[in-house]
């Protein structure tokens, strides 16, 4: 080992975590702080001896944090006892190897884990006076007189034209009417990555009610399909811009048999919007598509807590009902429980409205029912609602079972990808900004931070209070409104994980214009070194950029020691230009 790089190691070694002396603004990034990223699920003993043998892998390569990303640090009060023997190992491990750990808190964003303890805490979108008839006792959702999406079992058409849709890509070369493999029917729409256009889709408008829960659905199979994400349902509004209404992508493998895949989606104000099935881009393979339908939805995963009212009226609207008394208590037993707690299913009917014999509901009575449901993003995320008192209740819990269980120098919090908010009373009565509310959203999870561990180091994303990401004045997925703002409520003690590498240059002025420290969230599974040497440009002359971390989402620890060596070259560079 040459002289310069002992000085270094011996500099790696002995300089504290989160520490950075004074330097000029003009000055590189000199990473005192070198994090590795790892999801792992600690309940699973082989996963806590894979992670503790990462550990010290990293520490020879000149790694010294952990950050920790376990979906069970939420479930704390749940997990088996095996799991507090490998957090003890893990421990152990970390501490001799000299590797700090980082353990993720608040999931703001991705919050299964929060809606595990209580399903009822997901942001609610607003379903308005949807027609319910009463039979025999119990109301239900009043069906369209005729399907809502015409030619969906694909047997009426033209040749390789299907009728019904405003238009299909390539009709007889990319996409082909099939009798020969088909889910029902006689026919079935074929989808193949050749022809003229890069696009395989077919788009039909349909016209539904404003505010109400729709289930869009198809049949597919798939052969050779590459890459099974560019497979999408798709809603778009007629209105000015096109709002999107879902964001589905992949949900299907890239070979396999028939199998039913939806999306769910609120309508919000459209009275038409437009519902494209298809393939974007696909680069291979074959996608068959049956079946397709557009559904309105009743109560399945109906959310029942005081942000989310039931409100159930006469058809005319004057005479409001009470629960109690007039119907039976309505609740969706599969709600956030499917396939597990905390992640939901909107393959069931949903509840009805039980009536009591002795209320004001005759039978034959039409009603109009407003609730409010959880959207899921890209297959299952869904947000849970800041606003809500009992949110903040639970992430001080977990703060304080972590803070026992780690007793960390450090907490990462796991704001991120922030996708449907203010929707449901609970934020809509605050009369904030969405912005406005996730600013004081983490302003009070700092606060949490302060008070159960004084003294703590505190690190979050960048994503939602960045303004050149996510953080936009415009739409932004399901957000009801303006995200601007969200930053003011960073102190900037708070250390950023910038991730931001589209707009690197901009978004880390910004965080260090506002006195933020930043760690540079790079790598994400690319096969050389492009993940380092980018934002090692784009930091130069960046003051307060003093870490990097090696992030990867696909668990790819190949590159692991070149970025240590590559983290140690450009310290001995400053250390010649010195």
């Amino acid at each position: 080992m040459s002289k310069r790089l002992m000085l270094i190691g011996a500099l790696f070694a002995t300089l504290p975590v989160g520490a950075s002396r004074a330097r000029p603004a003009a000055e590189p990034p000199v990473y005192a702080r070198r994090w590795v990223y790892s999801a792992t699920n600690l309940q699973v003993d082989s996963a806590a001896d894979d992670l503790i043998a990462l550990v010290r892998r990293a520490a020879e390569a000149g790694y010294n944090g952990l950050m920790l990303a376990d979906y069970k640090l939420n479930v704390l009060d749940r997990v088996t006892p095996n799991y507090f023997d490998n957090v003890r190992r893990l421990r152990e491990a970390a501490e001799k190897a000299g590797v700090e750990i980082i353990p993720a808190v608040f999931p703001i964003g991705y919050s299964s884990g929060l809606l595990a303890h209580d399903p009822n805490l997901a942001e609610g979108m607003p379903v308005a006076a949807a027609p319910f008839v009463v039979r025999d006792g119990e109301a239900r959702l009043v069906p369209p007189d005729k399907p809502l999406y015409r030619n969906g079992g694909m047997e009426e058409g033209r040749g390789d034209r299907m009728d019904g849709f405003a238009f299909q890509d390539d009709p007889g070369a990319g996409s082909f009417a099939d009798e020969s493999v088909v889910h029902a029917g006689e026919r079935s729409l074929r989808l193949e990555a050749k022809g003229e256009s890069p696009n395989r889709r077919a788009m039909q408008t349909i016209a539904v009610e404003p505010h109400r829960a729709y289930r869009f659905s198809a049949w597919v199979k798939t052969e050779g399909l590459r890459h099974p994400s560019c497979f999408r349902l798709l809603v778009l509004g007629t209105g000015e811009g096109g709002r999107a209404l879902t964001f589905f992508e992949g949900g299907v493998a890239s070979d396999q048999d028939w199998r039913q895949v939806d999306v769910v989606f609120n309508s919000l104000e459209q009275s038409r919007v437009n519902a494209y099935v298809g393939l974007w881009g696909p680069s291979a393979g074959k996608v068959w598509i049956d079946d397709v339908a557009i559904e309105p939805m009743g109560l399945a995963n109906v959310l029942r807590r005081d942000g989310c009212p039931l409100v159930v009226t006469s058809d005319d609207g004057k005479t409001t009902y009470e629960e109690g008394r007039d119907f039976e208590p309505v609740a969706d037993p599969e709600l956030g429980r499917v396939p597990w707690e905390g992640e939901y299913s909107f393959a069931h009917e949903g509840p009805p409205i039980r009536v009591k014999p002795d209320g004001r509901i005759q039978d034959g009575q039409t009603l109009r029912v407003s609730w409010h449901h959880p959207v899921a993003v890209h297959g299952g995320q869904v947000m849970c609602c800041p606003s809500d008192p009992k949110v903040e209740e639970l992430l001080r819990d977990q703060a304080r079972r972590v803070r026992d269980l780690f007793q960390p120098r450090t907490f990462f919090m796991s704001h991120d990808e922030i996708r449907c908010l203010n929707w449901d009373r609970s934020c809509l009565d605050r009369k904030l900004t969405p912005g406005a509310i996730l600013a004081e959203n983490v302003r009070r999870c700092v606060a949490i931070l302060d008070e159960v561990a004084p003294g703590c180091e505190i690190a979050v994303w960048s994503d939602m209070f960045d303004p050149t990401h996510n953080a936009v004045a415009g739409p932004y997925y399901l957000v009801n409104g303006t995200l601007e703002g969200s930053w003011l409520g960073l102190p900037p003690r708070v250390t950023i994980a910038n991730w931001n590498s589209g707009k690197a240059a901009e978004s880390l002025a910004f965080f260090a214009a506002r006195g933020h420290r930043q760690i540079l969230a790079g790598y994400y599974d690319a096969d050389d070194l492009s993940g380092f040497t980018r934002w090692n440009a784009a930091a130069r002359g960046v003051k307060g950029v003093d870490g990097f971390m090696y992030t990867t989402w696909e668990r790819k620890y190949r590159l692991l020691e070149d970025y240590g060596r590559a983290m140690a070259r450009e310290r001995a560079r400053v250390e010649d230009e010195d």
